[in-house]
């Protein structure tokens, strides 16, 4: 074989250089499969027992069915559990320090130790006829089930599966209650582990926003906001990470009105001297990230921003400052809420918070300090107290005249996913201090 052919069969075989970036690979399936058993594992053995008596709750079950599954089958299931026609998740408290776990219906392949002690198979209306004998044999002073008012993750429950299991349980039906706090005691919660996790995923969606803002996607005065989306979209698929919503942008422009709500239409055209604000989370390794990022596009001639966005930018650091130095354990969101506004307000800024948990879902279970809408009514999660550990997402905004811009109004919106440590928030993944170029 000639020297020049040995050298390029050589060159295909050879491996291929390592990932460098975020956006190089995601894990395989059979690590995601793992990694979802082993938490799911964890959240049963060390949080359920105390989210179960910490609501006075001797029996939780979680009814579901295919096409129509309750938020948390996911997350007390193994990885490749199916929901089955009818079935029947049981955690019973027997005062040991494991709570005892049962699973009713068809399709129990999986389900046996070590996620459930025992599996009772049944169908139709025997699924409801075996949970009446468990009650018969726990006598529970209280049965949890998956209906309430302002936590939608606990709100899974189907009419009709709810009036069957009513039926069902015959005396036991005057022990039902709903299962909203248990719910949130025991996925709110992060295991050390997932910290790790959540940060994976943040960087990955990172990639995505550094790949966006960039001359690879966006060619100014050709490049269509729709563009642009779509390629992140794309991107996400290629990496096989879900979503948990569409991912939307926001173009702010010299002379033109803008309201935060305004999300840019797809045949808009990116154009150069264009402010971009792009809002964008993943699913990833069971968590859900969500992050907001802005970016500048360069005019002819310029090489920076105005000052005067720069200034606009350095308000919403303040801002989150103030916030997080205001989030301490224990503290309810509105209070939270209440006390970095007032400081904003001291320091004169033009602030909204409208911050959440953030977690398993993207809006999830947690603390809520402020809401989009000013004078909302408050929900649950604004009075629930900041859980050490727990991660919540850093969302606010400022507006501030720009000189550059004739004086005009620009809102500059962040959002930064973070956790709650002894010593205070940290952030996963280190916030923007500076626009972004799209150079």
């Amino acid at each position: 074989m000639p020297t020049t052919a040995l050298v390029a069969l050589l060159c295909a075989l050879a491996p291929g250089p390592a990932p460098t970036t975020a956006l190089d690979r995601t894990r395989s399936e059979r690590e995601r499969g793992a990694i979802h058993d082993r938490v799911v594992l964890a959240r049963l053995d060390q949080l359920l027992p105390a989210a179960m008596r910490s609501s006075g709750v001797g029996m939780w079950i979680v009814l579901t069915r295919e096409d129509a599954v309750d938020p948390v089958f996911r997350f007390i299931t193994p990885d490749g559990a199916y929901p089955g026609s009818r079935n029947a998740w049981v955690f019973v408290d027997t005062g040991a320090a494991r709570v005892r776990r049962v699973v009713v219906g068809s399709h129990p392949e999986k389900q046996a130790a070590p996620f459930f002690d025992e599996v009772i198979e049944a169908s139709g209306d025997g699924v409801f006829t075996a949970l009446r004998a468990l009650a018969d044999r726990h006598a529970p002073k209280a049965i949890a089930v998956d209906v309430a008012a302002d936590t939608a993750a606990a709100d899974g429950l189907s009419a009709s599966m709810r009036d069957g299991l009513l039926a069902g349980l015959g005396p036991h039906a005057a022990a039902v209650v709903s299962a909203e706090r248990l719910v949130i005691d025991l996925l709110e919660p992060r295991l050390p582990e997932e910290r790790a996790h959540f940060e994976e995923a943040a960087r990955v969606t990172r990639g995505l926003w550094e790949e966006a803002f960039s001359r690879r996607v966006i060619t100014p005065g050709q490049t269509t906001v729709g563009d642009l989306l779509w390629h992140v979209r794309q991107r996400m698929a290629d990496l096989h990470v879900g979503t948990w919503f569409r991912p939307d942008l926001r173009v702010q422009r010299r002379g033109v009105p803008f309201e935060p709500m305004m999300v840019a239409p797809d045949d808009q055209v990116i154009l150069p001297g264009d402010l971009l604000h792009l809002d964008v989370g993943i699913t990833y390794l069971d968590l859900s990230t969500d992050y907001q990022r802005m970016a500048y596009v360069p005019a002819p001639g310029e090489t920076a921003p105005p000052p005067g966005l720069v200034k606009a930018l350095a308000a919403t650091n303040r801002l989150q400052e103030l916030l997080v130095a205001e989030m301490r354990e224990g503290r309810p969101g509105a209070e939270v809420h209440a006390a970095a506004m007032a400081r904003a307000q001291a320091e004169g800024l033009q602030a909204m918070i409208y911050s959440h948990s953030v977690g398993l879902f993207g809006h999830f279970v947690g603390a809520a300090i402020g809401a989009y809408k000013p004078g909302s009514k408050p929900s649950l999660r604004a009075s629930l107290p900041l859980r050490a550990g727990a991660f919540t997402s850093i969302e606010l905004n400022t507006r501030s005249p720009v000189p550059e811009w004739g004086g005009q109004q620009v809102y500059v919106m962040l959002e930064d996913d973070a956790w709650l440590s002894p010593e205070g928030m940290r952030f996963f993944l280190p916030r923007q201090t500076s626009l972004m170029l799209v150079r």
